[in-house]
């Protein structure tokens, strides 16, 4: 049929020059197609849980908190946990609508950091917040959460309200 197989070239070094330009010509473009064309796409029409958290933010954590804890009285651990996040949000939303800060792109962890160090004077938040996002991530993922679990984050919620109420922490 064919006089030689372009498939099979042996040792050639020159043959083996050229597979090693048109692979990398290939990985090249794909690249560019990739930067170009896909990058640029628009975000995803689905509710990520960042857009969840935006839309549900209000100014009185307090219908919330009462929320999260009737929640946990049922023992719906997941609504809890999202209840209490929700919460928290909303506080430390609260403390950091004056800094000018984008809240839009921060989870609570973030705010909490961005708390800590704005705070002029404050206990440690960003461990047990972080622990909270943590747990909040496990639920949206449909692991399984624990009564105690769910009422740390209720805890952890209140721990933070009543921070803030009786201005332990505070901002420049």
């Amino acid at each position: 049929m064919f006089g030689s197989s372009y498939l099979q070239f042996g040792n050639n070094p020159v043959a083996l020059a050229e597979w090693f330009v048109a692979s990398a010509a290939l990985i090249l473009l794909v690249t560019m197609v990739y930067i170009f064309i896909l990058n640029k796409s628009p975000p995803p029409e689905t509710m990520t849980q960042m857009k969840l958290e935006t839309l549900s933010l209000s100014s009185d954590p307090a219908p919330i908190l009462t929320s999260a804890q009737d929640a946990l009285k049922t023992g719906d651990t997941k609504k809890t946990i999202e209840q209490a996040v929700k919460a928290v949000r909303t506080l430390l939303a609260n403390l950091l609508r004056g800094t000018g800060a984008d809240l839009q792109n921060m989870n609570v962890s973030d705010m909490a950091y961005l708390v800590q160090t704005k705070a002029t004077r404050a206990p440690d938040i960003t461990q047990p917040i972080y622990q909270l996002n943590l747990l909040n991530l496990k639920a949206a993922q449909s692991q399984p959460i624990n009564l105690q679990e769910a009422e740390w984050s209720v805890n952890t919620a209140n721990w933070l309200s009543q921070l803030i109420s009786a201005q332990q922490i505070s901002l420049n």
